[in-house]
């Protein structure tokens, strides 16, 4: 999958620098060729917002693929009970998959960030590794801020009652947690627990655990991070799973929630990865792990801000239900370039 632009630099005086779309390769490298390859094969591996199949349905058609709400053939069940609940939510629309490489062409030689599209942050908090740290870390598009807050006021409209809320480190994932407690209205109700076992496959990070940002510097940037959750599996140890097979990372995902679910009660609201919606689900409700050709199938079909739900039955067991908010769709909207205009 291709990026949807690409950066680069120019030098202009006395005003920003402008950046236009090419091909090439960025003159400043930040990341070895090794790491960006491998950035490359995850972001191949990771649905953006684009429809998988060849032709674009018509605006009717995709309303009507994503309105089942509205007719009899729902195939998943619509509860009106007040059972537990656990929703799971993949993170909002990210930087380095809309932009391609950014980070050359966003900090100057003093690691200054200054945005080059409306799309891109206003500005970036402060982190011990700047801007490398950005690398494996990306964080959220403006439109990705917006889904997620969608997405909060959706859930606060239909009157979802969340008691937990639990996040992968990944500061994409911190991000799209706040803003969708920022539409639920519910900012500073609840301390955010980090839990590195919620990350994602670890088979994509050859290297080892990304640098995520510290508690101390999330703290700073104003986000209401858990300072005293002790997570069920921590960085050191997810450090460990770097060679885990999809079955073990399924099963590293299931036990995570397996452990959440028995040291609380009421509803939770897990914000994590697409695989996430699948890996933290599938066993919790009886099935077994997908093989990795499944799973590239199933996420490739959870967008930005994808929201699951599983529901406990008076038997102990969980279902997948369906949740009770829409979802969030929109189209692409490409790079513009002014200079299409003068064009003879």
């Amino acid at each position: 999958m291709q990026n949807s632009s690409q950066l680069t630099k120019s030098q202009p005086i006395n005003h920003q620098p402008q950046c236009i779309l090419i091909q090439e390769k960025p003159s400043l490298e930040i990341s070895s060729p090794h790491a960006m390859e491998v950035a490359k094969r995850r972001r191949d591996m990771e649905i953006m917002v684009e429809p998988i199949s060849i032709s674009t349905p018509h605006a009717d058609d995709t309303l009507s693929i994503n309105s089942e709400r509205s007719n009899e053939g729902t195939s998943l069940e619509v509860s009106t009970n007040k059972s537990r609940r656990l929703y799971i939510m993949r993170h909002g629309e990210r930087v380095d998959f809309t932009f391609g490489t950014w980070i050359p062409y966003c900090f100057d030689e003093f690691n200054n960030y200054v945005r080059k599209d409306l799309n891109m942050p206003r500005k970036l908090p402060r982190r011990q590794r700047c801007p490398d740290g950005w690398q494996n870390d990306s964080p959220l598009t403006n439109i990705g801020l917006y889904q997620a807050k969608l997405t909060g006021e959706a859930l606060l409209d239909c009157n979802a009652r969340i008691d937990h809320v639990y996040c992968s480190p990944a500061y994409r994932c911190v991000q799209t947690c706040i803003s969708t407690l920022e539409g639920l209205h519910s900012r500073n109700k609840f301390k955010i627990k980090l839990e590195p076992g919620l990350f994602e496959w670890m088979a994509w990070y050859p290297d080892g655990v990304p640098d995520w940002m510290s508690r101390s510097e999330l703290l700073e940037a104003d986000y209401n991070i858990d300072t005293s959750y002790h997570p069920f599996i921590s960085a050191n140890k997810l450090n460990e799973c770097v060679k885990e097979t999809t079955e073990e990372f399924y099963t590293r995902n299931f036990e995570t929630v397996r452990k959440i679910i028995e040291t609380t009660k009421g509803n939770i609201l897990i914000v994590a990865h697409a695989t996430t919606l699948d890996t933290c689900t599938r066993q919790l409700i009886g099935a077994g792990p997908r093989s990795t050709n499944e799973l590239r199938q199933v996420i490739h079909k959870i967008p930005y801000c994808s929201l699951g739900a599983v529901e406990e039955m008076d038997t102990g067991d969980w279902k997948l239900v369906e949740p009770e908010c829409l979802p969030v769709t929109h189209s692409k909207n490409p790079r513009f370039e002014w200079n299409v205009l003068t064009a003879t």
